[in-house]
């Protein structure tokens, strides 16, 4: 009878090594994934007034990554919108990171410079504002204009939640103003979204945004 040779201990033990070391990383990157949903989730909540979800794509999610947009909330045809919202990974990392005290360079950077700046600033700016305005959609506010007037207004709370100061809060949101604003889609621009106009929250304060 022929004998096969047998598998030799030191493949069977790399290959454990790499199973063990691949289970780590999944259990390891879930375990961020779900804390991270469930933080923007309060804060979304929040915001919506009502308890809502944040999804952020897991390991396969990341790969395929076919959603161009940053964060979506569907409406039913009654214009009644979704519990929750999806958004894409780079809005969930920078956020992730912004909670976890890494965004500090770039915080500081866009509060003394007065500009978005950094390696990740103009990524953070981004990400708090869309957190932020599909929580409005959360709320119910369908139009784009008025959703995204809404975010650029709270979004500096919305960085506060996650850790910044209000100084550099209240930068990211002149930065997002001045840098990211103007290039948006014509939809998500409005000429009501000034101090004092129709989508100023705040018409008795100076302060913009």
């Amino acid at each position: 009878m022929r004998r096969y040779p047998a598998t030799p201990i030191w493949l069977k033990l790399s290959v454990a090594v790499v199973l063990l070391g691949g289970l780590g990383w999944w259990a390891l990157d879930r375990a961020d994934r779900i804390g991270n949903e469930h933080r923007l989730a309060a804060i979304a909540s929040q915001i919506a007034g009502r308890e809502v979800t944040v999804h952020c794509p897991g390991p396969i999610g990341r790969a395929l990554a076919e959603d161009q947009l940053e964060g979506s909330v569907q409406f039913d045809a009654a214009g009644k919108p979704a519990d929750g919202t999806r958004l894409r990974q780079t809005s969930c990392a920078e956020l992730d990171a912004l909670a976890e005290g890494r965004r500090g360079k770039e915080l500081a950077c866009t509060e003394r410079a007065g500009i978005l700046c950094g390696r990740h600033g103009r990524e953070l700016a981004m990400a708090v504002d869309v957190i932020t305005h599909e929580s409005w959609h959360l709320r119910g506010i369908q139009d784009e204009g008025r959703t995204e007037c809404n975010a650029l207004q709270t979004m500096g709370a919305t960085a506060q939640m996650l850790g910044a100061t209000p100084g550099q809060a209240a930068a990211l949101a002149r930065g997002q103003l001045a840098e990211s604003y103007p290039n948006m889609p014509e939809q998500y621009r409005s000429e009501h979204c000034a101090d004092g106009q129709t989508f100023d929250l705040r018409p008795d304060d100076s302060r913009w945004p």
